[in-house]
């Protein structure tokens, strides 16, 4: 008798905690996701396979996207996806036609038709970037490209890009520098600027001492503590300074967590597959 007393006593202690586990993952109310590429269309993508890496990592985003939209049923999904271009003087390019085929906001889609827009965009997405590819490429020399502004841009939208109640991630195509054909428009205030061209003032091996001692930097704004940020593509225009790409990494790191970031992480330019499976690993 004991020894069956004892087996219902365990029985019932195991029950209870299956119960009580599926009850706390009941309650759980895990966050949807809002993903959003920020795509910087300057003189870098004249460089050899620029795009092709760019599209693959939004490619990479996507599929990121789609599967957190499938974890459940698709038709319960409030997860976001979005491809911003940031503004370029000049430039031909239609931005709202790609931006507007480039998201998809499933809290925004009738519950009929979610399945049918994942699906659709899932296969159209190549077909609209290789398009976006012709268009991008208006210009076979770098001065036909003014420069895109970086700081001004998310100086003006970056705290409307991180949306509230969500887990919002962030991804960044760029080289890394905030360089212009002219450099008029540029702010500064003592040794913040919002450009990178103070780069060229940091030339000695004691840069990082120089750059921490003289706050050098680019200008703080506001940004979203929680939003995760990722900068992929990050390379050095001088073949001669080899610690050229840590210089972006560190004054764009800076500059984040002076903006109030909490969460920011680097992707330097290199072949598509790592940079897509380093990407995997971040996103």
């Amino acid at each position: 008798m004991k020894t069956i007393y004892q087996n219902i006593i365990l029985f019932t202690s195991i029950l209870l905690l299956f119960t009580s586990c599926g009850y706390e993952e009941v309650k759980i109310d895990k966050k949807p996701v809002n993903y959003i590429v920020l795509l910087d269309l300057s003189d870098r993508i004249l460089v050899s396979d620029q795009l092709d890496k760019d599209f693959a990592l939004i490619e990479t985003t996507f599929k990121s996207f789609e599967k957190q939209a499938r974890k459940n049923l698709v038709i319960s999904s409030k997860d976001r996806f979005s491809i911003k271009i940031i503004p370029q003087k000049n430039s031909p390019l239609n931005v709202n036609h790609y931006e507007d085929l480039l998201q998809l906001y499933l809290d925004e889609t009738d519950f009929a038709a979610k399945n049918k827009s994942l699906v659709a965009l899932s296969k159209a997405l190549p077909k609209i970037l290789e398009n976006l590819k012709k268009d991008a490429l208006f210009g076979t020399t770098s001065n036909k490209y003014f420069g895109v502004d970086i700081w001004a841009y998310l100086h003006d939208n970056g705290m409307e890009l991180s949306k509230s109640g969500y887990e919002n991630k962030i991804l960044i195509l760029t080289d890394g520098y905030f360089d212009f054909e002219s450099q008029a428009h540029v702010i500064k205030d003592k040794n913040q600027y919002t450009s990178t061209r103070f780069l060229n003032d940091l030339t000695t091996s004691k840069w990082k001492q120089i750059s921490d001692s003289q706050q050098y930097g680019l200008l703080p704004i506001k940004l979203d503590k929680n939003t995760n940020w990722i900068v992929a593509g990050i390379s050095g225009k001088r073949a001669n300074d080899i610690l050229q790409t840590e210089k972006i990494t560190y004054f764009w790191n800076k500059w984040l967590k002076q903006s109030g970031v909490n969460h920011a992480s680097f992707i330097l330019n290199g072949s598509i597959s790592t940079m897509c499976s380093t990407l995997k690993g971040k996103i």
